[in-house]
């Protein structure tokens, strides 16, 4: 949510606020009363939405962080392996493909990242009785490869999050111009049914209709009652 939003749904709930805190009032005009049920649920379909979308993907790309690192972890000292090997046994070729660094992987791109990890444990397993001085066993080798799996199912589960967050914000925008248009289509015109009898309701309505821009350098104009020619609000 961009701050102008947030500044509307402030207001938005300063708006909701004044209508429980004058229910009595809202009752005893039936169409004011059925447009305040729907701005009401409206403004909390907007929180719902906001929550959904700032909630979508921050637990997914913790599980994503996390199973990268265990990925880089088993990786390295299983390349470190086969590099020595290499060395040792001048195999150029296979020197290249064991060269990786921490920084390196770290900077690569998600599927990349699991393609050397599986490509490692590729390596490893043709030579794995030669890796056994180093430490590296058939269950280390193992190990590796089920990490950089995890990591391509984190990958795919931050995906869908972020599609789901996208989601959530498109239908969050939808409600925005929703209670908007409740509030110009509906409310600000009931409450012409209720001026001549409540001017303090009509008054203390359109005030809190002035959307306060906070952090945001424009002022928008302030929503006019509906009447042009009636005299503006007393202040």
């Amino acid at each position: 949510m961009n701050k102008r939003e947030e500044n509307k749904l402030t207001s938005y709930e300063g708006i909701t606020k004044f209508f429980q805190d004058e229910v009595e009032t809202v009752n005893s005009v039936p169409v004011l009363k059925e447009s305040v049920i729907d701005f009401t649920i409206t403004v909390e379909s907007i929180r719902s939405k906001s929550a959904e979308s700032k909630n979508a993907s921050t637990g997914k790309t913790a599980v994503k962080n996390q199973a990268e690192d265990a990925l880089i972890a088993a990786l390295l000292p299983v390349a470190s392996a086969l590099y020595i090997y290499a060395q040792k046994k001048n195999d150029v070729e296979l020197k290249a493909k064991a060269k990786v660094t921490e920084s390196g992987l770290r900077l690569m791109r998600d599927t990349e990242l699991v393609s050397r990890g599986e490509d490692i444990a590729t390596l490893a397993e043709g030579i794995a009785t030669n890796l056994a001085p180093f430490n590296i066993t058939a269950e280390t080798i193992a190990i590796l490869r089920a990490k950089a799996q995890a990591y391509l199912a984190s990958i795919g589960a931050r995906e869908s999050s972020v599609a789901g967050r996208i989601g959530a914000r498109t239908s969050m925008e939808d409600l925005f111009v929703k209670a908007d248009e409740i509030l110009s289509e509906e409310l600000d015109l009931a409450m012409e049914l209720i001026r001549a009898t409540n001017t303090q309701f009509y008054n203390e309505y359109f005030t809190l209709r002035v959307v306060k821009d906070t952090g945001v350098r424009h002022k928008p104009e302030p929503p006019q009652p509906p009447n042009p020619s009636a005299e503006p609000p007393v202040k």
